[in-house]
């Protein structure tokens, strides 16, 4: 059996300050410690590769110590012998910090559209990519495919992996579905000699199916980025390979902070009565819930400030207020 992990979309360094103005519950240690349970899965389940499918930082510009801090991370997991190939997304702007950390020989990311070769236990395994194509990727994607074909071994097991949205892929509460278009990869134009698709880029996890019924999974973030995610499973993939080299994969769950939406829902409020219904509606919550306030009535909202917010939410929680009524799962009374 070989043991593939896939995960990706950590933005590692995400609610992160290096010098924060005050103390309180961020959420910058939620991700990394997702990407270290990840890390310790594979380690401890004897993967034979793992592979990140971009959007690895937060951002573009990362200041070094969190650069520094992600690097030493992936550098001692090198060292315990299990290959690591990288996927720069677009919040890297397609190209990962430059660092010695990852010059170790276990690591290895697409600088280009390339092929990492591989023996996994006697077997050929191509590891196709290509950094993130931001723009224009329906025209620019067919040249990719021509640039690696010629670097894919015959008798290998193949994988092509990416950082892209691709025809049919669904986002958002509304369950948003990328149709054809010019930063969208067309179902057709998938190439239809791999094994596997891997791709990061789209927070929910789900499973595409090419013309040819190869199958294209999506891992979706290891973390609630945005309120839109609210509710979706994260986690990574666990593939196995068995010895005539069929592929069997299942979606294994990272545990996640409560995400809940609070309303506040009276036409007319005092600072005592707001205070009073917050106290309300957050006393039977988790302690370590990620809240997020709305009012009925925006009129309000000049109440509803960080001073008042900070007084009474407990330091274990997260907070934000929503600026405009819009629709989403309220729940207009307290928990039951």
């Amino acid at each position: 059996m070989i043991k593939i992990i896939f995960l990706a979309d950590t933005h590692l360094g995400f609610d992160f300050p290096l010098r924060p103005k005050k103390e309180k519950r961020r959420r910058g240690m939620d991700f990394f410690t997702n990407f270290d349970v990840v890390l310790s899965y594979a380690k401890q389940g004897q993967a034979d590769l793992v592979i990140h499918g971009g959007d690895l930082f937060y951002r573009t510009l990362v200041p070094a110590p969190i650069v520094d801090r992600v690097y030493e991370r992936i550098n001692d997991f090198a060292q315990s012998g299990i290959p690591i190939v990288i996927v720069p997304g677009n919040h890297e702007s397609s190209r990962l910090p430059v660092s010695l950390f990852m010059q170790h020989p276990n690591i290895h990311y697409y600088s280009k559209p390339q092929v990492f070769n591989f023996s996994l236990k006697g077997v050929d395994f191509d590891i196709a990519g290509f950094p993130c194509i931001r723009k224009e990727v329906e025209s620019k994607f067919p040249e990719v495919v021509n640039e690696i074909q010629p670097h894919l071994r015959k008798e290998s097991v193949k994988l092509l992996c990416m950082h892209q949205s691709i025809e049919g892929a669904k986002v958002g509460p509304s369950g948003y579905t990328f149709r054809k278009g010019n930063d969208v990869i067309s179902i057709d134009a998938l190439p239809a000699d791999y094994n596997l698709i891997l791709s990061g880029h789209i927070h929910r996890t789900q499973i595409l199916w090419t013309k040819n019924e190869t199958p294209i999974l999506y891992p979706g973030s290891i973390e609630w980025t945005a309120f839109a995610e609210k509710g979706e499973d994260k986690g990574f993939y666990e593939i196995d390979f068995d010895d005539n080299m069929e592929c069997t994969y299942r979606f294994v769950k990272l545990n996640t902070r409560p995400m809940v939406d609070v309303l506040l829902e009276k036409e007319v409020y005092s600072l005592a009565t707001l205070k009073e219904d917050i106290l309300y509606q957050i006393e039977d919550l988790p302690s370590d819930s990620i809240v997020r306030f709305k009012m009925n009535n925006t009129a309000n909202l000049a109440l509803l400030n960080v001073k008042l917010l900070d007084n009474i939410i407990p330091a274990t929680m997260n907070y934000q207020v929503a600026g405009f009524r819009d629709s989403f799962a309220s729940r207009p009374s307290k928990l039951s």
